[in-house]
């Protein structure tokens, strides 16, 4: 029986790890681990968690260094695949040009792989999850904070020249509107229809037009308060305006889609992150929006789902990187 390879998920606040049983895609003895990260921005205080994380993982499953064939590691942030390195991640912040590879194995002395966070997820999700079986082209976006992207190919990521490809969070479809992404560009998919493009929109439709709304009784007053659950909450409740927020952002994702489908003729777009929460309502405008907005003439046969490995799928995604 081959080693499990030991996955670990690099966020802003936490790291999730666990051991993978490659052949099965099983998590192995109890399954993800979450280690949270304080606040640094020094490069030294994230490795050292890094480190600490699969320290922690291996004595919980009683193994040492010598009992795994490898460790796979996902990071948010654009990663060279070839060399581990580390471009600038926007949610760890003081992080830049960190061969983060090279240092894993020279404490290790072990097979290290290292990739963008939706790339891993999308090679899980093709392997275990919703795309089982699909390996000819398969879109993932995640949508939540963010919009991520991973793209497969005849079963291998998609990663261009230089390892930076797959970026679809950040194709502009304003650019010449207001919204300001995180990354600096303007009107990116990103800035108008992620989760947190969502509540953004809906806490200002409320103050501009004071509509009234289940979600304004559940946020006891404070639009402040007013989050991606308890949208999906109150929409689920046949709250009018938040399910009209949600049609709206499956229109919005639906459109980039459009685009998406007629660039890569996928097999399947799978739907992860908090967003794939909503439900049925934004799946149903993605689609029809997609269908009507792509010169794609078989689009009406290409599947939008959700995806199927929920928070098991960065850890799951990492380990698959090897």
């Amino acid at each position: 029986m081959a080693k499990p390879i030991l996955g670990l998920d690099l966020g802003g606040t936490k790291i999730a790890s666990g051991l993978v049983d490659l052949a099965s895609g099983n998590l192995l003895g109890e399954g993800v681990r979450i280690r949270k990260t304080f606040e640094s921005e020094k490069n030294q205080d994230v490795f050292d968690s890094i480190v600490a994380a699969i320290g922690e993982t291996l004595s919980a499953n009683g193994m040492d260094i010598s009992s795994i064939g490898g460790v796979g590691m996902c990071v948010p942030s654009p990663v060279d695949p070839k060399t581990g390195f580390l471009y600038n991640p926007p949610n760890l912040r003081g992080w830049g040009n960190i061969p983060l590879r090279d240092r894993l194995r020279e404490i290790y002395d072990i097979e290290v792989a290292v990739d963008n966070d939706a790339n891993a997820a999308a090679m899980a999700e093709s392997r275990w999850g919703a795309a089982r079986g699909l390996s000819r082209s398969v879109f993932y976006a995640t949508v939540s904070t963010g919009i991520g992207t991973g793209i497969i190919i005849n079963g291998a990521i998609l990663h261009g020249k230089n390892g930076l490809a797959g970026e679809g969070g950040h194709v502009p479809l304003d650019g010449f509107g207001h919204e300001r992404c995180g990354c600096g560009n303007i009107g990116c998919i990103e800035a108008l229809a992620s989760g947190t493009a969502m509540v953004k929109l809906a806490r200002e439709m409320l103050r501009k037009n004071g509509t009234h709304s289940l979600l304004v009784e559940m946020a006891q007053g404070r639009l402040e308060d007013i989050d991606m659950v308890m949208i999906g909450e109150a929409a689920r409740r046949r709250d009018a305006f938040a399910q009209e927020i949600v049609v709206t952002q499956g229109m919005r994702l639906g459109l980039w889609l459009g685009g998406m489908v007629a660039l890569f003729d996928p097999e399947m777009v799978v739907i992860g992150g908090g967003c794939a929460n909503l439900g049925e309502p934004l799946f149903q405008a993605m689609r029809q929006t997609m269908i009507a907005r792509t010169i794609h003439p078989k689009a009406q046969e290409i599947p939008v789902v959700p995806a199927q490995l929920g928070t098991a799928s960065g850890v799951m995604g990492a380990a698959s990187l090897l």
